[in-house]
Order: structure tokens, then sequence, then C-alpha cells
């Protein structure tokens, strides 16, 4: 495993086992690591070059390490990019979806008609989801759609994607939104809710989600060590 008469360092070459570890699932989020000790004597390596690995997995992002306690697996970042369910996301990496809805009420458009297009009087539906990756929570959304659009929807239908009830029940496919970003400081409750053990930034997205006309409204917070939204950007270089 490792091969210190290969052109590629040492410590490389852990920092490689190490990563196959955690692709394999053998090391998963919040596990603790082997002691430096344990890695020398496992793979009769210096202890310079097992922390030189650690330092660089650290440098990445990949482990933390914490003063007499040792080094920790962190917790990887579920990526998002284009338009995607939070269980599509969770799929796409490999991981185990799960959705606690916490609230399914109907009240007046008052705080969401503009973004819906609706008249302020029209009823909606409001769900607010604690959206679950492997066991980890990940994310707290809250869902506005006008009933006349989703008429019947019920509460055990927002336990999954709500992208597949919308096209499979609908025939509704979503194919544009639009997306703002905030960093927001969690305040207490959310910090009980998402099961954050520090303090730390949360990504605060506002998104509306369209077909032709406005499908839902939605607000999230999403935990930052655990969830990145990647965006692609294009210029039209035409005329220049």
């Amino acid at each position: 495993m490792i091969d210190k008469k290969s052109p590629i360092p040492v410590y490389f070459q852990l920092m490689n086992y190490i990563k196959e570890e955690i692709r394999t699932k053998k090391l998963k989020p919040g596990d603790l690591l082997p002691s430096e000790r344990e890695y020398c004597e496992k793979f009769n390596i210096s202890r310079m070059t097992v922390r030189q690995a650690l330092k660089e997995l650290e440098r990445e992002g990949i482990i933390k390490r914490e003063r007499g306690r040792g080094s920790f697996i962190a917790s990887y970042p579920i990526e998002q990019e284009g338009i995607m369910s939070f269980t599509e996301i969770a799929q796409k990496e490999g991981l185990v979806a799960t959705t606690r809805v916490l609230e399914f009420t109907k009240e007046k458009a008052k705080n969401c008609a503009k973004f819906l297009n609706i008249d302020e009087q029209e009823d909606v539906i409001k769900a607010t989801r604690l959206r679950i990756a492997d066991g980890i929570p990940v994310a707290l959304e809250t869902v506005y759609m006008w009933e006349k659009r989703v008429p019947g929807i019920s509460m055990d239908k927002l336990t999954g994607s709500l992208h597949r009830v919308l096209r499979e029940d609908y025939g509704i496919n979503i194919t544009k939104s639009k997306l703002t970003f905030f960093a927001v400081f969690p305040t207490l409750e959310l910090m009980k809710t998402l099961d954050m053990k520090e303090t730390i930034p949360l990504l605060k997205i506002e998104s509306v989600y369209s077909r032709e006309e406005p499908v839902y409204y939605e607000v999230s917070f999403y935990r930052s060590d655990l969830f990145k939204v990647t965006v692609n950007l294009t210029k039209n270089l035409k005329g220049e």
C-alpha cells in the first residue's frame, strides 16, 4: 500500500490511502483517524512523513485536527450544480436522503405573492422540511406553493423529492430557477434543528423555481460545512 521505491512521495501515497478509505466509506465524517504512531508502525514510515500527510489533508479540508484529541474526518460538502432537488443531489453523492416535514399548513399568499406572481389573498401551501443526508441534518427548507397549482397535495407527498411529485402528479417539469444567496449566522433554534455543535455561518438561499410561470418559492438554510452550490457562468461575446 506504501511503496517506498515509487517516485511518488510517501506522504502523498499516505494521503491517497486515507482518501480511498473515505471514498469507500471505511472512514466516515466524524470518525477518528488512527494515531500518528499507528500509521508509522503500519507502514514503517517516519512520524514527520505522517504529519506532512495529515497537514495536507487538513489544508484540503478533508480532516480536522484537534489538539489533545487527534484527527477527524471532516464532513464532506454536498454539491448542487444546476437545477436539482435535494434528493437528487444526495443520490448523486451516494448518500441516503431523508426528509422530515416539520410544518404543513395553508395560509394567504401575503408574504410570497410577488414571488409566485399571484394575488395576496390567494391560498398557498406552506411546508417546512428538514433535509437529512446519511442521518446528518443538512438544511431547513420552507416551501410556498400556490394551492390551485398543486390541488390535493398532502404532507406525506413531501417526504421525498418535490420535483418528482410535481412531475409525476401534476405534469410540471421545473426548467428554470432564480437563486439569491446570503451568508447569515444561525439562531439558537436553527442550531438545535440542524444539530450544530458550533456557531458557523449558514448559507441562506431564496429560490423561485419555474416552468413558464413560478411553481414554488423556497427559503432555505444550509449548513455551510456540509453544502456548497456551484454556479456556471458564461459570457455572450457576440458583437465584441
